[in-house]
């Protein structure tokens, strides 16, 4: 067979912004393990993808946003910081170390409006001086949207933004969206846009060990399920 009889078959082979409507796509950049397995074999690349804008929508903030990204900041590198921009609550240092994340590499920004804590992140991303970059931010228009996957793009950087569940209906220019609620043991995740398919179900993933089992005798019993 000819390379151009190949390439008519298989036009996904032409170049790597192109994909089958029943395929996930070949993202541009590199990857990183989102260390659950049903949800790596969601994503394009078999992770999180860095140097792009991944939204996150959340019925209400400390539902497991950040644990969901546990087993990736562990995998980015040390030595670069994970800044966290206006989050809804101060963050809770003993979690970390618990997680084995240094809490140095913690950057805590506080803005006092939407608008300074997206030019922060535009800031950061900008320098792509941090590991990763968690923005909350509402509401956020399209055109603040567009300059921060521009800026993402141009970064070696996690970018995250998280928004309330309520913009589900509204235009994005993340290349992946996510929206979360909490549900027994963890979250259960949809995936509203991603480069490939449409995902038919939701994912469901643990993010606690379940209660029960073998406990100490001292540790009561029947502790309701964690939300």
């Amino acid at each position: 067979m000819s390379l151009s009889a190949f390439l008519l078959r298989h036009p996904e082979q032409i170049h790597p912004a192109l994909w089958r409507a029943n395929q996930l796509a070949r993202p541009p950049g590199a990857t990183v393990p989102t260390g659950f397995a049903s949800l790596d074999q969601a994503l394009p690349g078999q992770g999180w993808p860095v140097g792009q804008l991944v939204e996150i929508l959340i019925q209400r903030p400390g539902c497991g946003e950040l644990q969901l990204f546990r087993p990736a900041l562990a995998r980015q590198l040390p030595e670069r910081s994970i800044a966290l921009v206006k989050p809804p609550h101060p963050p809770c240092i003993q979690a970390w170390a618990h997680w084995q994340l240094a809490p140095e590499r913690l950057l805590w920004l506080q803005p006092t409006c939407t608008v300074d804590a997206l030019w922060a992140t535009e800031q950061i991303l900008r320098h792509n001086s941090c590991a990763a970059v968690f923005c909350w931010a509402h509401p956020v228009h399209t055109t603040s949207l567009r300059r921060i996957q521009l800026l993402a793009r141009q970064s070696e950087s996690l970018c995250i933004l998280l928004r309330p569940s309520s913009v589900m209906c509204q235009a994005s220019m993340a290349v992946l969206r996510l929206a979360i609620e909490p549900c027994r043991q963890g979250i259960r995740l949809h995936i509203l846009k991603r480069q490939g398919a449409a995902a038919s179900s939701p994912i469901n993933l643990e993010l606690y060990a379940p209660q029960g089992g073998a406990l100490p005798r001292h540790v009561p019993v029947g502790l309701p399920a964690l939300a």
